[in-house]
């Protein structure tokens, strides 16, 4: 798993980075002036890691630090990183299609932080999956309440129903006693007034009959209906009550938070040790009821969370009991599957290990306990680099047990030599006019001047050369600094074989000559398959204008306001950057121009910019062109110009290719008219314009561009230059990506097809008449 991308957020100047890429050879250099943010986009790739971070990181306008990193991932690595559940089908398409994971740490007011999973695609399907879930709780928790109103309104109106039906049935019950006392008396007595009073009787009786009947099945229907929704009101009102447990277990887990961090706070202004250790007991007591006050929220989400569904299910109908079951088949489905912080937490174990270079304990120290070593005592200086030193030997505590001491120096001067030889394949620098240094290491232990260490060993570090002897600490600071460089960077190479890591390093080799900062250059080349490199510099030693993809250049987005925020230019635009920015590359220029490394006096090429510079140069060298050329890439075809006026200046020889579109048509008339004082005779031997390319990428036939350029299966109906405007294509990755195909595939001139190769023999045929 490799570092591809980063994305930082509201630490110190940066405010938002956006998305940037990390080179593809494992190799990145932030360049930039003096507090222009390469130190914080170090620092916060690190504490991205680390999770810590300090009051100086946070911005005046209290906005909270995030930064996200994208890692490379092929399925069987994320099958060896998630092996014990599923990963959700649409998070696995997501990183499917990208082939990459992303992790973001967020941090909160109190420095505290946290991790989360996925890119922006990711992001938005948790996002949705969340936004679902509270849109049912709040459609639950309102069918709910409507639930308890509506079993609230039935026993209500069954109650008045009974009411009603109680004063008809006692109605009913006096017609009726009536009734029975007129017909015993109509019996004795039947005369027409008691006769007709009798009809009157028997008629409001069986009236009142029907009014009860109706009123009894009103009475049963809303009775059964109260039922229902008594029965449904219990399930409702304990779901609520969970809910309002929750609610509680809330605000208790939120009052031991903030109890917590004000006591943190208080405890970060403490001064002295024996203040802060009579905090340290009632801190350790907050904290673990903080701890049991989390596990009951944790209990009391779930219980609330399971009670939501199963009362959804019943309100909806469903039997009590079969809805349990549904509620627990749905949550053992959902515990095949990853969360989205399982995921996150599972994932940060797998990414590359961040490893910022820091002097105190990387620096090697003159001598230093063989227990604090291997105990890794961070309070000791230099311990870690001890322990490089030792891992770089292959040396473990068990070597260390030797008890005959005539074997065990013999076995320290044989590995002396090895480390020696080993230090200066990389170390080119002669003190005087031949001495190498040599780096010594050997065992000693205590005597009685040393009465509370007596007898226990110690490992005492020496530089050598062959004039004398000395500890690290009597060496310059750039003999020491490169040196324990060196052995941190070969050490990580070596004990992490299993798990990638990324070194940054601030301003490597600050204090080391020209020569020796290229030697830093010669050791990540060397690692840089095991470990990759992100490192800032202002040296122009510390960049290979050959490989300027590697590049992020860092300034202020107003260079003379320190108060501004901080701007990130990728490769593809470094010519937006500014000239002071920019500074190593043209010194760079100017040093190789001078040294004669990088053009020579005759047969320079002056291109418009890093793709062309990179494509032609690999053209000819597949061509085998017989004549040495000297390459020399604009960082825009607007600064070619420039670059005609530095090598007329030197009086060194050039000719100009420029391509056949808007700008390279202008550029050619700017220098026939200013440079060449419109003569067409001496601009014809300078300049050359790729007559009817408008780029150099149009030299590739469509179907070469996209085999061997592009690598993508598409249909192209326009020029290869138009197609990669219309895409919006990084012209740098495509130059790039070219170079690597060559590389990696052996490729030769008889693979290109028959219209790429005419076009290759025109543009040497053109040029070689202008070369000598």
């Amino acid at each position: 798993m490799w570092f591809k991308q980063f994305k930082i957020k509201n630490y110190r100047s940066i405010i938002n980075t956006g998305w940037q890429d990390l080179a593809s050879d494992n190799i990145t250099g932030l360049i930039g002036q003096n507090e222009s943010g390469k130190t914080s986009i170090l620092e916060a790739l690190s504490s991205f890691y680390t999770g810590i971070i300090s009051d100086d990181i946070m911005r005046s306008d209290l906005s909270l630090p995030e930064v996200s990193c994208s890692f490379s991932v092929n399925p069987p690595e994320v099958i060896k990183i998630f092996p014990d559940k599923k990963v959700p089908p649409k998070i696995l398409a997501i990183i499917s299609s990208t082939g990459q994971i992303t992790i973001t740490r967020s941090w909160n007011a109190d420095k505290s932080s946290y991790i989360s999973f996925g890119d922006e695609a990711v992001c938005r399907y948790y996002a949705e999956l969340e936004e679902q879930m509270k849109e049912f709780k709040e459609r639950t928790l309102e069918e709910l309440h409507r639930i308890i109103e509506e079993a609230r309104t039935a026993e209500e109106e069954l109650g008045q129903i009974q009411m009603e039906r109680e004063e008809i049935e006692k109605e009913l019950n006096g017609l009726i006693h009536q009734l029975n006392r007129c017909r015993k008396n109509h019996e004795r007595n039947p005369d027409k007034d008691l006769q007709n009073q009798l009809q009157k009787l028997i008629l409001e009786t069986d009236r009142l009959k029907n009014r009860l009947e109706k009123k009894t099945a009103t009475a049963e229907a809303k009775a059964s209906k109260a039922g229902d929704l008594s029965k449904r009101s219990r399930y409702a009102q304990l779901c609520l009550e969970t809910e309002d447990e929750l609610k509680e277990v809330k605000l208790h887990w939120e009052d031991s938070y903030r109890e917590l961090v004000d006591l943190q706070n208080y405890m970060d202004s403490l001064e002295t040790e024996k203040e802060m250790k009579g905090m340290k007991s009632k801190l350790d007591l907050i904290n673990s009821k903080h701890l049991e006050n989390d596990l009951k929220l944790e209990k009391s989400t779930e219980k609330a969370n399971f009670s939501l569904a199963l009362t959804a299910r019943i309100l909806k109908g469903a039997d009590p009991s079969d809805a349990e079951d549904m509620v627990e088949k749905e949550k053992k489905k959902d515990h095949t599957f990853y969360k989205e912080t399982e995921l996150a937490e599972i994932a940060f174990t797998y990414i590359p290990v961040f490893e910022l270079f820091e002097d105190f304990s990387s620096l090697l120290p003159n001598r230093i306990d063989l227990e604090d070593v291997f105990s890794a005592n961070e309070t000791v200086e230099g311990h870690k680099a001890a322990k490089n030193f030792l891992v770089v030997s292959g040396l473990k505590a068990t070597f260390f047990e030797e008890r005959n001491s005539r074997i065990l120096k013999h076995k320290i001067e044989k590995l002396n030599n090895e480390i020696t030889l080993n230090f200066q394949d990389y170390w080119r620098q002669s003190l005087g006019k031949t001495n190498k240094i040599k780096v010594h290491f050997e065992l000693e232990h205590y005597d009685h001047s040393y009465p509370d260490k007596m007898g226990k060993p110690y490992l005492e570090f020496w530089i050598k050369d062959d004039q004398e002897r000395l500890y690290p600490k009597q060496r310059s600071r750039g003999v020491r600094w490169f040196l324990s460089f060196y052995l941190e960077l070969k050490a990580n190479a070596i004990e992490n074989k299993e798990r990638s890591r990324v070194f940054l390093i601030d301003e490597p080799g600050l204090s080391l000559h020209a020569r020796a900062q290229e030697d830093v250059l010669k050791v990540f080349e060397d690692i840089k398959n095991d470990i990759q490199i992100i490192y800032s510099t202002h040296s122009p030693h510390l960049i290979n204008l050959n490989k300027l993809y590697r590049l992020l250049a860092i300034q202020r987005a107003v260079e003379d306001d320190m108060r501004s925020e901080t701007v990130i230019f990728s490769p593809k635009s470094l010519n937006d950057a500014s000239t002071d920015t920019l500074s190593p590359i043209y010194t760079l220029m100017g040093t190789k121009m001078s040294d004669h490394q990088f053009v020579k006096k005759k047969n320079n090429i002056i291109v418009e910019d890093t793709p062309t510079y990179y494509i032609l140069s690999t053209i000819f060298n597949l061509a085998g062109y017989p004549k040495e050329l000297y390459f020399l890439p604009s960082t825009d075809v607007n600064n070619v110009p420039m670059l005609v006026n530095l090598l007329m200046g030197w009086r060194l020889d050039f000719i100009v290719i420029l391509d056949d579109d808007t700008e390279g048509n202008r550029v050619y008339q700017e220098l026939r008219n200013n440079i060449y004082l419109n003569n067409d005779e001496i601009a014809s031997k300078k300049l050359v314009l790729l007559d009817g390319f408008a780029s150099v990428e149009d030299l590739f036939s469509t179907i070469d561009f996209k085999n061997f350029v592009l690598h993508q299966r598409v249909g192209i109906t326009e020029k290869n230059s138009e197609y990669i405007e219309m895409n919006d294509v990084s012209r740098s990755k495509l130059a790039s990506d070219f170079i690597l195909h060559v590389q990696d595939n052996d490729v030769r001139i008889e693979d290109f097809d028959e219209e790429t190769r005419d076009n290759i023999k025109w543009l040497i045929q053109k040029l070689d008449g202008h070369l000598v």
